[in-house]
């Protein structure tokens, strides 16, 4: 929400929006903070991986090294995530 501020300061309009990682938050209300975005800016924001994504790759590799991390990515969801994903 920074950046749209700065954009929008330069004179200058964004079509949308490109994350990396979605890391399926709440927002300030009931839905997912992209959703929020989405709606407040009238824009898509799309990820190239969503956090669930991240946990089922680290489940489905349950012999690696990165199994470890699956804990953490659900405790960190469970935490933050918003409840309306699917899990």
């Amino acid at each position: 929400r920074e950046v749209m501020t700065l954009i929008e300061q330069s004179g200058a309009r964004a079509g949308g929006v490109i994350i990396a990682l979605d890391r399926q938050e709440r927002g300030q209300g009931e839905q997912s903070a992209i959703q929020e975005v989405q709606a407040q800016y009238g824009m898509p924001v799309v990820s190239i991986v969503t956090l669930q994504q991240v946990l089922t790759y680290l489940e489905e590799h349950a012999d690696s090294e990165v199994a470890a991390y699956a804990d953490a990515v659900r405790a960190y969801r469970d935490c933050y995530g918003v409840s309306n994903i699917l899990r």
